[in-house]
């Protein structure tokens, strides 16, 4: 368990990181979505949007689920969901009062010629509601929408994970007293059950790879979240994937620089594009979680704390982003100078709000222990 969770924590902090890029890249966009700041279209700088578009928010949802299987285990169903609401409700509720209207007022900035003050843009902020992208200025969850999707597929699969529960408590109570009393015949049927599951879970997932609401593939979301339970949380199962290893990576880093190149490139091939969209997400999952079971596998101070500031990264890192190419904006900096700079100053000037996040954390939490002390006095 200690080294499944170990290069899953990994895995996640990891791919967190790939955020900065990510959102930098996505001012230089070539398909005319507006952004919160959009400087010009740049195919080379677009290509890292669009290799990574397709497997990292269902390789988070996935992550997700292989921690709530440990995190169930821990706490039970209440202090889970507790949790979930403390831990990622808190965090959503701030950055929408603090983080997301500084996004949506460079947006009306840069977009609309707003001109007045950044805090006389909150009545604008929470009075106009439109796509909720706050491209127009309008309200937005920004990037923050994963926090409250992660707590709605948390409870919805506490409701899910108690009704086939108690379902299946009371059927494998039959099943054993009549023909699964040998220990090998009920890791086989195990075994057996989590393959059919792990392929349906898969096939859900696919299938609803482009099936959106509210502009977001909600299954596939959970579908993934599921995967992450039920089949990746399993050390014995991730063993057998990872023997596939290399196939997984070829297979997917020859779809992937083929859906960017017909993306962004070539055009003219949306159905081959379609394709290699649908594949790259379909192998990307277990190829990354394969050769993070093979390679990181490991643990310091170091990925300890990358770790635990994952989700304060996540949440802190687009506005910096955003704020930077605003600044760039404002300086009429060319395209790659401003995408290098953004990029080389927002990893460090995030970290460095990280460590701060941290360090308040741990006075408040002195003081509350401080104040303890002396009510008990």
């Amino acid at each position: 368990m200690k080294k499944h969770v170990n290069y899953i924590d990994n895995l996640r902090w990891i791919t967190v990181s790939l955020l900065i890029l990510y959102h930098t890249a996505m001012a230089y966009n070539t398909w005319g979505e507006a952004n919160y700041i959009f400087f010009e279209e740049v195919n080379p700088i677009a290509s890292i949007v669009t290799f990574i578009s397709p497997w990292f928010m269902p390789l988070m949802f996935l992550l997700a689920g292989v921690a709530s299987s440990y995190s169930l285990r821990k706490r039970g169903y209440g202090a889970f969901l507790r949790e979930r609401l403390v831990r990622l409700g808190i965090p959503l509720l701030l950055g929408i009062l603090i983080l997301t209207p500084i996004l949506s007022y460079v947006a009306d900035v840069t977009h609309n010629g707003y001109s007045d003050g950044f805090f006389k843009h909150y009545g604008i902020f929470f009075g106009r509601f439109t796509d909720l992208t706050g491209y127009d200025g309008g309200f937005t969850m920004a990037h923050l929408w994963f926090l409250a999707v992660l707590i709605l597929i948390s409870f919805l699969s506490v409701a899910i994970l108690r009704i086939c529960r108690t379902g299946m408590c009371h059927g494998n109570d039959v099943i054993e007293s009549e023909s699964y009393k040998n220990e090998r015949d009920q890791n086989r049927s195990g075994t057996k059950t989590k393959v059919i599951l792990g392929v349906l879970l898969s096939i859900l997932s696919i299938a609803t790879f482009d099936v959106r609401f509210g502009g977001k593939p909600l299954i596939l979301y959970l579908g993934v979240y599921f995967l992450g339970y039920y089949i990746f949380s399993d050390p014995e199962s991730v063993d057998r994937i990872s023997r596939f290893k290399w196939i997984f990576v070829i297979v997917f880093l020859a779809v992937s620089i083929t859906d960017v190149v017909l993306f962004i490139y070539v055009k003219g091939y949306e159905t081959l594009n379609t394709i290699c969209n649908y594949v790259a997400f379909a192998v990307a999952i277990p190829a990354l979680i394969s050769l993070g079971h093979d390679h990181l596998d490991f643990q310091n101070r170091i990925s300890v704390f990358n770790a635990k500031i994952s989700y304060t990264f996540y949440i802190l890192h687009f506005p910096v982003v955003v704020l930077l190419q605003y600044a760039f904006w404002l300086m009429n900096m060319n395209s790659i100078t401003g995408f290098i700079l953004t990029v080389v100053i927002a990893y460090p000037m995030t970290f460095g709000l990280c460590c701060a996040v941290e360090a308040m954390k741990r006075f408040v939490k002195k003081i509350a222990e401080v104040r303890r002390v002396e009510a008990s006095e």
